[in-house]
């Protein structure tokens, strides 16, 4: 019995689909949906080439030809492989050309090629979510996108689904949007939810018509993670019309509120009790939160409030929500044009900042500068500081005076300055004496100070002011330095040093970048990697400075340059003299990389340059 088991086994192993004669496969695809000669054709030359490999990533694009012949390849030849392959994600983006059946067939195929992620946008279109999806345990994710799903099977159920994305959804159907999402149903036909492995749930935009869907759906997800919940201008009903009770969210990590519309002004911290459990990062983005019921956050890590509508909180609202957060580590306060009034009407006090290490504020109203060196007094673990400023906000002169501080980065690209800027000082006066990292981009400020900052090692820095020669000479610990000074010829102190940089990269959009490259090669004797690129259209309102080779070889060329590169290289004399210099001199040079604007590399530009390479015989020369 064992050995007619074997024998049996075996022939069942050998007759497969590409053990049958071509014209035998030909007319059997042809019996399939979808089946074009061309697929066919390709088929069978991959079939005698080479085994046909499966994808793990398949789209089918509406109306593009090559992804049709690419998709129907891959299911046809699901049908011709004799490996078990997995289908990592599927994704079907189609217009209302397609029938259900040409979806059911894919999608069956899919589920057999044991599909993980399920991806379908219809442009508005019909979907009837095929049966076979229900029997699938390998899916994890489903996304919809502009669908419009008029029928659910009764019983549909998604049993190993863990994260759930919806956008733009209409559920036409007033049980549709249950069925999609439950397992059984109660007494009397009561809808009831059941998703016992999702994690995470994305609703963007989705309209439902059966009232309170959201709090049903959720009282449905022992172990969600993760939600998602976003609303447009068209759905003015409260999202959240009964907020579930405690036990039903204790699960929830991560809460993301965007354009949400509340019932109430306690709805927001009703909410937030429901989940403060568990609940470690939240997102309000043009939410409203009147909050002024006290409510302990005790696992809150991370917080980001985003256009919140100032003019509608409470005056203590912020400090009441920030006393709520002992253990608060990351907080992100974001204003627009529309949120006219001061984020910070009072500064809360040091109790609720200490644990802060990491603090972001975009375009922040503050009720004056006094106020932003008290906040971050206030913060006495920070550690990063990221400020973006624009035309909205109020500061003039930012103090930033703090001793923990590792990284700053500043944005402050206006786009242009107002006449009040130019009466008096506007900028940033920083002492941060632990400072690590500093990335800056400063096209507006005036004023520019930085005080002895003797732990920076990498800084990336693009400023415009006449107080930059007192900014870049604190640096003088740096390692790494990126830097564009178009108004300034020499951007720091004349004798410092910066004994410790070995990574420099240099704009040479302003008219004095030979001189202030020449300096830095004199003053920075362990540089081992040198890279120009111009990364603005060169404007000079003054005299181009020129090249002239200095007297004594800067001691980087001779013992420690191994990299060159100069990106946006043009093939003048000033660039020539300057590409002759450090090919020449540069004694350990490994590699220069040499790239243009044009596409059409002008020959006698290499040749020049190859010239230059037999004097520094060691070096590879690369064009782009």
């Amino acid at each position: 019995m064992e050995r007619a088991a074997k024998i049996n086994k075996n022939m069942v192993k050998r007759l497969r689909l590409n053990d049958l004669p071509d014209e035998l496969i030909l007319k059997i695809f042809s019996m399939l949906p979808n089946f074009k000669e061309s697929v066919a054709t390709h088929l069978i030359s991959e079939q005698h080439e080479n085994p046909y490999n499966l994808v793990s990533d398949v789209t089918l694009e509406y109306d593009n030809e090559e992804s049709f012949v690419t998709f129907m390849s891959f299911y046809y030849g699901s049908l011709l492989s004799d490996d078990d392959q997995i289908l990592e994600r599927l994704h079907l983006k189609l217009n209302r050309n397609y029938s259900a059946s040409d979806i059911n067939f894919w999608v069956q195929v899919a589920v057999n090629t044991s599909v993980r992620k399920l991806r379908f946008n219809l442009y508005g279109g019909t979907l009837v979510l095929p049966s076979c999806l229900s029997t699938c345990t390998t899916l994890k994710s489903l996304i919809l996108r502009e669908v419009t799903i008029k029928h659910v099977p009764r019983g549909f159920c998604l049993p190993s689904l863990k994260s759930l994305h919806l956008f733009s959804v209409e559920f036409s159907q007033k049980a549709s949007n249950a069925r999609l999402l439950q397992n059984y149903y109660g007494i009397n036909d009561e809808v009831r939810f059941c998703l016992p492995s999702l994690r995470s749930l994305h609703l963007l935009s989705a309209v439902h018509h059966t009232s309170g869907l959201l709090t049903h759906l959720l009282q449905s997800c022992p172990i969600l993670e993760y939600l998602v919940v976003s609303q447009t201008e068209r759905e003015l009903s409260p999202v959240f019309s009964v907020i579930p009770p405690e036990s039903r969210l204790s699960s929830i990590k991560s809460l993301h509120l965007l354009s949400v519309e509340l019932s109430n002004d306690k709805a927001i911290a009703t909410l937030l009790k429901t989940c403060a459990g568990s609940l470690e990062y939240l997102v309000l983005n043009r939410t409203c939160y009147n909050y002024s019921e006290r409510v302990s956050l005790s696992s809150l890590k991370s917080l980001h409030l985003l256009s919140p509508s100032s003019n509608n909180i409470a005056c203590n609202s912020l400090t009441r929500l920030l006393q709520s957060c002992p253990v608060l580590e990351y907080l992100v306060v974001s204003q627009t044009e529309r949120d006219y009034m001061p984020m910070f009407r009072v500064i809360p006090p040091e109790s609720c900042l200490s644990s802060i290490k990491s603090l972001h504020l975009s375009s922040v109203k503050f009720h004056g500068d006094e106020y932003v060196a008290t906040l971050l007094k206030r913060c006495a673990a920070l550690e990063h500081l990221v400020i973006s400023r624009t035309r909205y906000d109020n500061v003039k002169l930012y103090s930033i005076n703090v001793p923990t501080l590792k990284s700053l980065t500043i944005n402050n690209s206006r786009e242009k300055r107002t006449d009040d800027d130019e009466k008096e000082n506007h900028g940033f006066l920083i002492n941060a004496p632990a400072l690590q990292t500093l990335n800056i981009k400063d096209t507006v400020s005036n004023f520019l100070m930085l005080e002895f900052t003797p732990e920076v090692t990498k800084a990336n820095i693009q400023v415009i002011c006449e107080q930059s020669e007192n900014f870049i000479g604190s640096l003088t610990s740096v390692q790494h330095l990126s830097l564009c000074s178009p108004n300034s010829e020499i951007p720091y102190r004349r004798g410092s040093v910066f004994p410790y940089l070995e990574h420099l990269e240099l704009c040479t959009c302003s008219a004095g970048w030979v001189n202030l490259l020449a300096s830095i090669l004199n003053e920075s004797p362990r540089l081992q990697s040198l890279k120009l690129m111009s990364n603005h259209s060169a404007q000079y309102n003054d005299p181009m400075s020129f090249w002239e080779e200095p007297a004594v070889v800067p001691e980087c060329l001779l013992t420690h340059l191994e990299i060159f590169e100069w990106r946006q290289y043009e093939n003048t004399v000033q660039h020539r003299k300057v590409a002759a210099c450090i090919l020449a001199n540069a004694t350990c040079l490994k590699m220069a990389t040499f790239s243009t604007r044009s596409r059409n590399k002008d020959h006698r530009m290499v040749m020049k340059l190859k010239k230059l390479k037999r004097i520094s015989k060691t070096c590879q020369l690369v064009f782009e």
